[in-house]
């Protein structure tokens, strides 16, 4: 339904734009200078092509050609050199036949009828005076507009982009370029209605010296933002942050330095599995980025086992990757993998709607990006697993008492700054040497481990399990009392003594008992609220047979 509707528009566009560009040729005829006419394609053709990219547009001093062209021959003129410009530009320079005939059937309809509605409000053609400008600012705004509203529905029925996303600052700033052109195409027609070819042709020139001037100032800012990124990822590398942030960083930094609509990071575990670990930019209603990849499948596994960087400028074209539905949704993309120490550890990709978005700087600079990212997510992995070992209990994979400490601190901390309690569980499991003494210490390993994995299958994602000593745990819930506690104490309880342990000698039934207590309604202290928990835990649950819950009483 979606290409249907592409088509549809598409044709509809190229339709209504030839028959208003040969019905007025018809009517009004073109009644142009032709070498003037030629001097001035040729300048717009120039500088169109110095024009230079902010986000997703380009600006370039183009218009004032439009503009000057109006002014001169009119509203059929000035709709014939655009015309010209734009498609040339496209199917000529860019080799996009589909595109030109688009762009030229939007810039028919746009320039002829923001000239028709300049003629029908009073502006007059030949006449440069001040007395006009609100006629032409008319003429500008209103071709603005059309250009602009007839390319959003036209990257609309692609799917491509939201109502919010096009109408930006982007848009905004383009419209204000050309407004301020308005004065320069007052004086260069008045120069040459009142002067010789020649010194009009002078006095466009300055005009490509002053593009080809903050094209180069835009290369320049684009060097410093790339040195810039460098910079931030050499000192990222240094920094001690956590695995999160650094994937944050690396797709602020490639947002900087090339075009993007959307990325994604991918990491590989273990078994040479790649995960998606990071994305942006994928739109409500797009096929969303795969989850994993596996050796060779796909782009992405691709890129990690050839471990070489995957770049085309035109997916439409490049056949490789049909079976990848989201790469539909864009026109170019990069992919290139992380590296450290010869080994693949995943691979950055980035996508842009637009075809030929990335070239040769944008693909390395990439690559210097993702360098530098490799030994930052290595680091930074390195750095968890070395940080989790420290803070877990080797046998358990629950938190040790070490980490528990000092978590307990924060939680009551925290619960005076907020005027909430936090409970506090210890459980202790039931005859426990007796299992050992009776099946041996590796079974009682197993119990343990089992034990512990029931408890945090049974409690919040924030709240924390502890393994407290011996076959003791402590669980620490944020924002509950003591009796919302005792409630998800007894469902471990039941959960734990309600079905047998599998071992390697047999099915084994255990128990647990706990106790409960709270801060600050039961304790006034991180080491009342450990002794008052555990009184309870022995006084209302051991001494009244196992297998019970209890609350501390003051």
């Amino acid at each position: 339904m979606g290409k249907y509707r592409e088509l549809v528009f598409n044709i509809t566009l190229i339709t209504i734009g030839s028959i208003l560009f040969v019905w007025a040729l018809y009517r009004c005829g073109i009644g142009i200078d032709w070498r003037v006419f030629l001097i001035l394609l040729a300048f717009a053709i120039i500088l169109d092509n110095l024009g230079i990219m902010y986000t997703d547009i380009k600006l370039s001093l183009s218009p004032t050609i439009g503009i000057t062209t109006f002014l001169i021959f009119g509203t059929v003129g000035a709709a014939t050199l655009m015309v010209s410009s734009v498609m040339f530009d496209t199917i000529v320079v860019r080799k996009k036949i589909k595109n030109g005939l688009l762009n030229g059937g939007m810039f028919s309809i746009a320039y002829l009828v923001a000239g028709w509605f300049y003629e029908f409000i009073g502006g007059k053609i030949g006449i440069v005076s001040f007395s006009q400008v609100k006629y032409i600012l008319s003429y500008v705004i209103i071709s603005f507009l059309l250009n602009n509203f007839i390319l959003y529905y036209a990257l609309k029925v692609q799917g491509k982009i939201l109502f919010k996303e096009y109408w930006n600052e982007s848009v905004l700033l383009e419209l204000g370029t050309y407004i301020v052109m308005i004065p320069v195409s007052l004086l260069l027609a008045y120069i040459y209605f009142k002067h010789s070819l020649l010194f009009f042709v002078l006095s466009l020139t300055p005009l490509i010296f002053i593009a080809y001037a903050f094209r180069m100032i835009r290369d320049l800012i684009k060097a410093n933002k790339r040195l810039n990124a460098i910079y931030e990822m050499v000192k990222m590398i240094n920094s001690k942050l956590e695995l999160e942030q650094i994937l944050d960083t690396i797709i602020e930094v490639i947002s900087q330095v090339v075009s993007v609509s959307a990325a994604a990071i991918y990491l590989t575990d273990s078994n040479g599995v790649a995960a998606l670990v990071k994305s942006i930019g994928n739109r409500e209603g797009e096929e969303g980025f795969k989850e994993n990849y596996f050796k060779d499948e796909g782009i992405i596994g691709k890129c990690i086992s050839s471990n070489k960087t995957i770049a085309i400028k035109d997916l439409k074209q490049d056949k490789r990757f049909l079976k990848e539905q989201f790469l539909n949704n864009y026109g170019s993309v990069v992919v290139a993998p992380l590296r450290f120490s010869g080994s693949v550890v995943g691979c950055l990709m980035v996508l842009h709607v637009e075809t030929n978005v990335f070239d040769e700087d944008s693909v390395k600079i990439i690559e210097i990006i993702v360098d530098q990212a490799s030994v930052a997510i290595t680091n930074a992995k390195r750095y968890y697993e070395v940080t989790k070992k420290s803070i877990t209990d080797p046998l358990t994979k629950t938190y040790n008492r070490r980490y528990f400490n000092d978590a307990l601190m924060e939680n009551i901390m925290r619960a005076d700054e907020t005027s909430e309690p936090v409970s506090l569980i210890m459980f202790d499991l039931d005859n426990f040497k007796l299992i050992n003494d009776t099946y041996g210490h590796l079974v009682g390993d197993e119990v343990l481990k089992e034990v512990a994995k029931r408890i945090k299958n049974n409690v919040r994602s924030d709240d924390i399990v502890a393994r407290f000593g011996g076959e003791e745990f402590a669980v620490i819930l944020p924002k509950l009392t003591a009796e919302q506690a005792y409630m998800i104490a007894e469902r471990i309880r039941n959960e734990v003594s309600s079905r047998p342990i599998r071992t390697d000698k047999g099915d084994i039934y255990v128990t647990i008992t706990g106790g409960v207590a709270d801060y600050p309604e039961k304790a006034d202290s991180a080491e009342k609220l450990i002794s008052h928990a555990d009184r309870a835990l022995y006084a209302g649950g051991k001494s009244k047979g196992r297998n019970k819950i209890a609350i501390y009483e003051v």
